[in-house]
């Protein structure tokens, strides 16, 4: 390992990593935690939260303890860390005992700066009097939003940590995550005991992955096709079902893709055989439930597909960041269904009535976007309460698109909003339609609903129709919608839509005006005509926006980047190391466009740093030499 003098950041940025600058926030964080204060640092999936712990782990005297919710991760991480030659360890319960015996007597000696270990670990003796020969300078909890009750993955072993603040008292606190609400940070912050920690709150705008929401038609087909398109690219497939998960995969693996399936009902021992395979690039994708993904710290996942709608925009935000952390564009698709949303809401029916009620507002949240027109970054902003300028931001599905066909919905609008104030403000969509529709349902006979001026009025739309069109209301706000109940009540929205009579236009096809639901594709074509509706020519239709293509290598000499993929594979392999850990995809373009041809030049790429430039600069300059028509 190399010697880890008392250096400047900026120093051991670039001579330990190989970066030469820094991205946003990470120098502040960087500059708290150094000055010995408390710090949360909330930084989007590929924003550099490791650095801002590593660096300062590499200038204070003793070690540091990082907290870390998974094995994969941790195993990952002090790779990468070994690879740049700094002395890291991790101590879990997948090490043999000659193994621990081995770290423990490196961390007594003093030769080891950083130490991961999960937070269930930390609850016994053994790990704590180990530490307790080097008290950490500095104390890391990362994925810090598991500690809260109010984040979207609870781990309630994250509460104990607070008693690590007694035992090591003077030690710097450090909590990251990449996504948390003001809520969640607050219960952070008390939960883990910070005093008065400086709050970093990075971007969560991801300009590099471009975005969409497709139909949920002909699932597996255009998996199949998009998968296909890109041969030689990393991507995850997330299920909402252990079943989906499985059928998927063997269909991918049937049509020649390499792929594997991961659920927590497999044995652990396939899914590390899975997840290894994965972050090794022996397969290329992997199909999910979201037991998956946490752990994995591969920078060069080319693009994420939902088969099923997440249960809230912050696990959706958090799956698709898995996507492009090197920076490299990176395509996430999501296909969604308003039947997913049911499925979904079945999974709450045995939560305690507050977390159910919460869970369900998520869930509300998510299907809201996926219906919205809206741009697809902006809503994404808008959620984690982040300024934007509300502008076509040229990478999402909405903002591609270009005009829509567009209905005036406005006297449809008037009639359900009419019908559920007729009915009391105190039932669901579904019983509001049948009232719409004219359907003596015993429901709307019990009530007396057929009485109601309303019943009957509501021929021009077919129910999906009528259903699709409460969705759209709600995410106006015209419609107040019960998260635990699904009752409907009016918003103030909807007051001012009656006393302005102002139009209430929707995209067309949210309603099925465009392609509606086969049982209901007469009437509502039908019905098109008498509602306004207006066409206009789309920029491509959803099949071409799905099966987009990367964005070309911009210069990069395609040939020399697989023949550098290649050898780093072999490197990797011998090593045992995941490839990404030699060098990453971005480093590998770099040298397949500028061509160095000494050690020199090669020092100045991304990623290049002192330890790696010695370990394994020849080899890579040998195939960069030979390209260039130069003795190796």
């Amino acid at each position: 390992m190399i010697s880890m003098p008392t250096r400047l950041p900026q120093e051991i940025l670039k001579t330990v990593f190989g970066y030469d600058s820094w991205r946003p926030l990470q120098r502040e964080i960087i500059d708290s935690v150094l000055s010995g204060r408390d710090s949360l640092a909330v930084l989007p999936t590929g924003g550099g939260k490791s650095l801002c712990y590593q660096i300062p782990a590499l200038v204070i005297e003793g070690t540091t303890l990082v907290v870390s919710p998974l094995i994969a991760l941790m195993r990952d991480q002090v790779s990468a860390l070994k690879a740049a030659g700094v002395d890291a360890v991790f101590i879990n319960s997948s090490l043999d005992l000659d193994e621990r015996r081995g770290i423990e007597m490196r961390v007594r000696a003093g030769e080891v700066k950083l130490i991961y270990a999960a937070p269930e670990s930390l609850s016994g003796d053994r790990l704590l009097s180990l530490i307790d020969t080097a008290p950490p300078g500095l104390i890391v909890v990362d994925e810090a939003h598991c500690v809260s009750e109010w984040g979207h993955d609870f781990r309630p072993e994250y509460r104990t940590l607070s008693a690590l603040r007694g035992r090591y008292p003077r030690a710097v606190w450090l909590a990251t995550t990449a996504t948390a609400t003001e809520r969640v940070r607050a219960d952070i912050a008390g939960s883990l005991g910070l005093r008065e920690p400086a709050v970093f709150l990075g971007g969560f705008d991801r300009p590099n992955l471009r975005i969409s929401v497709e139909r949920k038609l002909e699932l597996k087909r255009r998996l199949l096709r998009f998968a296909l398109s890109r041969p030689d690219q990393s991507g995850i497939v997330y299920c909402g079902s252990r079943r989906r998960t499985e059928d998927l995969a063997a269909a991918l693996t049937a049509a020649g893709v390499k792929a594997g399936a991961y659920h927590a009902g497999l044995p652990s021992e396939e899914r590390t055989r899975v997840q290894e395979a994965f972050v090794r690039d022996d397969i290329l994708v992997v199909v999910a439930t979201v037991a998956f993904g946490m752990g994995i710290d591969k920078p060069d996942v080319r693009w994420i597909v939902h088969a099923d709608l997440p249960k809230s925009v912050e696990n959706y935000y958090q799956e698709i960041g898995r996507a492009g952390r090197d920076g490299l564009p990176s395509d996430c698709v999501l296909f969604y269904s308003a039947g997913d949303v049911v499925q979904a809401s079945r999974l709450f029916g045995d939560l305690p009535d507050e977390q159910r009620r919460a869970a369900l507002a998520r869930l509300d949240s998510m299907r809201d976007y996926a219906e919205s027109d809206r741009c697809r970054r902006a809503m994404i902003l808008d959620h984690f309460s982040e300024a934007h300028g509300d502008r076509n931001c040229g990478a999402c599905d909405n903002c591609l698109s270009g005009p829509r066909e567009t209905a005036d919905l406005s006297v449809a609008a008037q009639k359900f909003l009419s019908c559920v104030k007729r009915t009391g403000e105190r039932f669901g969509a579904a019983h509001v339609v049948d009232v719409l529709l004219g359907e003596r349902t015993e429901k709307v006979e019990r009530f007396g609903h057929e009485a109601l001026s309303t019943f009957g009025i509501g021929l021009e739309l077919g129910r999906s129709g009528w259903l699709a069109l409460a969705r759209r209301l709600a995410s106006t706000g015209h419609l107040l919608r019960d998260p635990e109940h699904s009752t409907l009540s009016l918003g103030r929205p909807a007051y001012e839509l009656f006393a302005s009579k102002s139009p209430y236009v929707v995209p067309a096809d949210l309603v099925g005006l465009s392609s509606g639901d086969a049982g209901d594709r007469g009437r509502d074509d039908d019905a098109g005509r008498a509602l306004g509706r207006k066409r206009s020519r789309r920029r491509a239709a959803p099949e071409r926006s799905f099966i987009r293509s990367s964005e070309a290598g911009g210069g990069t000499d395609e040939e020399l980047f697989m023949s550098l993929r290649a050898l780093r594979k072999r490197i990797a392999d011998e090593a045992g190391v995941p490839p990404y850990v030699v060098f990453p995809d971005r480093t590998l373009k770099e040298m397949a466009l500028s061509k160095p041809t000494s050690e020199a030049e090669l020092s100045e790429l991304y990623g290049v740093g002192r330890a790696k430039l010695a370990r394994y600069g020849q080899d890579f300059l040998g195939v960069l030499r030979s390209a260039s028509g130069l003795d190796a």
